[in-house]
């Protein structure tokens, strides 16, 4: 490693096989005790070592563990290129428009000898991007990882990835993306929304699919590799084509959702459906409602980590297992208690209606959206049929 001068303030933790110059949690937390990492001149998140560690996962199955490059417009401490170098076999670029944070990634490539595999540099996240794209260099994998929306990087990002490469992004501002500030929903992300039983899920497709509209703009196809959300943020992979005939095939996939409250029904609708039918339903979107996951994908990132005999948190292969089994169906999640009320019974737990839509015949799953949501092919009266008759047992 190399020789870093440590600051009073300043600790090492280790994340994956990096070592990580932060500021020392305790200077930083909230009159109840927690670590706030906002609160910190340089912004360090220790909850979001699983989306860390699952990017590494990804990219090591997508590149076959060889080299490409990457872009880490938004990186803080460094912490995730540090980790995609050292673990996936990335060269490329950690940036931070923060003075500070720009002084934290250098020490930290210092300390984890690879100065002459990442490059550190204190620009505007934008201007970054577009100056790499003006000069040539092909970009395999971009990851943006905002406080908040990362609407205003979408445009940049498409245009800057090469053919064939990677986008990730982090979107924390889940509140608005749930329709809690519907007006904030409609101006950051050009969609209609509604709190309803499967909001979580809908924030998730109205994300996705601004992303996609937004790329197309650029004539660039992102397709979804894979989404999901988890504690406090969705984090979305998408597969970039450099193809305006492909970005207006994808935009096929955006349609809305037909919500009716008093009944729970849900359908998706494409946009001339919509025209037809807004007078008389709640419609959510324009958003997703195509596949959340490409399932060999998934396969793939799993087979990568057994053939290479990886060192990762047996939770996170868990999950992508769990993701790929939930992702089989498309019928945006229903919430048990709210099924409950509809069919005038008791909620029994979540796999007896699991167990009792399979011997019917259905698939049917948890979902990671919601401990009380399900996911179902079977329609609902046959879903309130299911319920009533495990409530008479």
């Amino acid at each position: 490693m190399g020789d870093v001068k440590l600051y009073e303030w300043d600790t090492i933790v280790t994340e994956g096989k990096a070592r990580i110059i932060v500021p020392k949690q305790e200077f930083f937390l909230r009159s109840d005790g927690v670590y706030e990492p906002a609160w910190a001149p340089v912004f360090y998140n220790p909850v979001m070592e699983h989306n860390r560690s699952l990017t590494v996962l990804l990219l090591t199955a997508l590149f076959n563990g060889g080299e490409f490059f990457f872009i880490e417009p938004l990186a803080g401490t460094g912490v995730r290129s540090i980790r995609i170098a050292l673990e996936a076999g990335g060269v490329g670029i950690a940036n931070d428009l923060e003075p500070l944070s720009y002084r934290y990634i250098t020490r930290n490539i210092a300390l984890n000898d690879l100065c002459n595999v990442i490059e550190a540099y204190n620009y505007d996240a934008n201007s970054l991007m577009n100056n790499v794209r003006n000069s040539s260099i092909v970009v395999d994998f971009i990851d943006l990882d905002p406080y908040g929306s990362p609407m205003p990087f979408i445009e940049e990002a498409a245009h800057s990835i090469g053919r064939g490469g990677v986008i990730a992004v982090t979107a924390t501002d889940t509140a608005t993306l749930n329709c809690n500030y519907p007006e904030a929903c409609y101006r950051r992300y050009g969609a209609w929304c509604k709190r309803v039983d499967f909001s979580k899920e809908a924030g998730l497709r109205i994300l996705i699919g601004s992303i996609v509209r937004a790329s197309a703009a650029k004539d660039v196809a992102l397709k979804p590799l894979i989404a999901y959300y988890k504690d406090y943020y969705y984090r979305v992979f998408f597969m970039a084509d450099k193809s305006a005939g492909r970005a207006d095939e994808l935009l096929k996939n955006i349609g809305y959702i037909k919500y009716d409250a008093r009944t729970l029904n849900r359908e998706y609708l494409t946009d001339s459906e919509m025209v037809k039918t807004y007078e008389k339903h709640l419609i959510i979107g324009p958003l997703w409602i195509s596949a959340l996951i490409d399932v060999s994908i998934i396969e793939k990132t799993i087979t990568s980590v057994n053939e290479r005999g990886l060192s990762v948190n047996n939770k996170i292969v868990e999950f992508l297992r769990e993701l790929s089994m939930e992702y089989e169906i498309n019928t945006p999640y229903y919430r048990l208690d709210k099924l409950c009320k509809i069919a005038g019974v008791n909620m029994p737990q979540r796999s007896k209606i699991i167990g009792a839509l399979k011997e019917l015949g259905y698939r049917a799953s948890a979902t990671h959206f919601d401990p009380r949501g399900i996911r179902t092919n079977a329609s609902l009266n046959e879903i309130l049929s299911a319920l009533q008759k495990i409530s008479a047992q």
